[in-house]
């Protein structure tokens, strides 16, 4: 069963386990999808979606009419959502706003991605750039939005197997067992809905713990 943080007639918001797809597909076992419909007895509506990798807030909804609903405040940027990365390195400043725009299918599309260091930590002779804990929260919702305005800007998220720094990834899951991508969708907040708080993800836990200076992942 997957952990609901919301429901009512309309709407679910789950916390999505990394690893696991949002929808069905060929070589795909298990689903989003499939254990809504397993475990709840419908088939929920996906108005948004989030990478098989990242664990975390992922709204569905139990019909046609209130997926139009909520897929319009998303357009309108009427829902906020806020994720936590690990990343390799550290952004230049504290706080700001990436805007590069983003290729899409061959179509270039605004992407906007505000972000706020949360803390760096674990540089060492190993790992002389370190890391960094980081919020975001996205302007746009554009696809690997987040993965991608990272990479280009120096501090790819820690697991990305797409954008990510390959030999450092290779390097951190003899170490210290780095499976994951390092990419939570943290929060959600929407109009008629309390604000939600998913669970942090156990692969968040155990990277943090191997390093004496990370910092809690409730910080921030």
């Amino acid at each position: 069963m997957i952990p609901l943080l919301y429901e009512d007639d309309d709407i679910l918001v789950i916390d999505k386990p990394a690893g696991l797809p949002a929808q069905p597909g060929e070589g795909v076992s298990s689903s989003v999808v499939s254990v809504i419909e397993r475990d709840l007895g419908f088939s929920p509506f996906l108005v948004h979606r989030l990478d098989k990798e990242t664990a975390g807030c992922m709204v569905l909804t139990r019909n046609s009419a209130s997926a139009a609903r909520f897929s319009a405040l998303l357009r309108d940027r009427g829902v906020t959502k806020i994720y936590k990365a690990i990343c390799s390195g550290k952004p230049q400043n504290a706080r700001g706003t990436y805007q590069d725009p983003i290729s899409l299918s061959g179509r270039i599309q605004e992407a906007s991605t505000s972000y706020r260091l949360i803390a760096a930590f674990g540089a060492s002779d190993a790992w002389p750039g370190g890391f960094s804990f980081i919020e975001f929260e996205l302007g746009t919702g554009r696809t690997h939005q987040i993965r991608r305005h990272c990479a280009l800007h120096a501090h790819p998220i820690l697991g990305d197997d797409k954008y990510g720094d390959f030999v450092l990834n290779r390097g951190l899951k003899k170490a210290v067992g780095l499976k994951n991508l390092l990419l939570w969708s943290c929060e959600l907040v929407a109009p008629g809905l309390p604000r939600l708080r998913s669970s942090i993800p156990p692969h968040f836990l155990s990277f943090l713990g191997k390093f004496d200076d990370a910092p809690a992942a409730e910080e921030g």
